[in-house]
């Protein structure tokens, strides 16, 4: 019979998020107690017991020369860490995508090393500002609209009108009604401008898409509240995630259809 040498995965994980920073201390090389307890400012007694621990459970060892990380310890830490850094990732837009609806799916690609703009009480149109300079830096953009500002309607159309950006836009049905009608100016001038390509979805987009074709491959995620007021950005110039951006506004422009000439004029 074989004897199981294996650790139990949770007790492992258990032990390394609760002695990160003794582990961390050992990572430079050997140490003795005193000089854990030095160098983190612990009793006696914490690192004895953090040390004991680890030891037990073979990720630590005491040499020559002190205290020092097993290979399994090592190489413990260093997923654990890895794993830090990936919930990291998704904790720092965590107001926004606990906004999102329920089925909204979110690969962490688009997450992943991502900046974060969000609205709060002393600078409630951030976010708004953010999408401006995303676009206002860009020469040709693929998007989503859930949500029309009216902020957006004139600023889209300046800068398709001045001959500085081309879109290709997919809008909600509500959405483009919006346009032709309240802001039959702004809408027309844009397509007179014929940089602005338009679809048109029956569905329920959960977040606007904004993927930045030139001159820097970049995706942007906009989320608004149910109210349509805009609470955040998480933009994102990752290979990965222009990728899966790309690809999820080719899946929205293939659901929706173009709208009928009339329509446009």
């Amino acid at each position: 019979m074989t004897e199981n040498t294996g650790l139990d995965a949770d007790e492992a994980l258990d032990i390394v998020s609760r002695r990160a920073l003794i582990m961390e201390a050992l990572l430079n090389g050997p140490k003795y107690n005193r000089d854990i307890r030095d160098e983190l400012d612990v009793s006696r007694s914490t690192a004895y017991k953090a040390v004991s621990e680890l030891e037990e459970l073979g990720m630590a060892r005491r040499g020559d020369d002190g205290y020092e990380l097993t290979p399994l310890g090592r190489l413990l830490f260093d997923e654990y860490r890895r794993f830090l850094d990936r919930i990291t990732d998704i904790c720092r837009p965590g107001r926004l995508l606990a906004a999102l609806p329920r089925e909204t799916e979110l690969p962490f690609a688009a997450l992943a090393d991502a900046a974060v703009s969000v609205s709060d009480r002393h600078a409630p149109n951030e976010p708004v500002r953010e999408v401006e300079r995303l676009v206002d830096e860009s020469s040709a953009v693929k998007g989503t609209g859930p949500v029309v500002l009216p902020r957006y309607a004139q600023f889209f159309s300046d800068q398709l009108a001045s001959d500085e950006l081309e879109a290709q836009l997919v809008f909600e049905r509500p959405v483009f009604d919006h346009l032709r009608t309240d802001y039959e100016e702004y809408f027309q001038r844009a397509i007179e401008s014929d940089n602005l390509d338009v679809w048109v979805t029956d569905a329920e987009l959960p977040y606007g898409l904004l993927v930045i074709e030139e001159p820097t491959r970049r995706v942007a995620i906009i989320v608004y509240e149910s109210s349509g007021a805009l609470m955040g950005v998480i933009s994102n110039d990752t290979e990965r995630a222009y990728h899966w951006g790309r690809e999820q506004w080719e899946r929205y422009r293939s659901g929706a259809s173009s709208p009928s000439i009339d329509s446009l004029e």
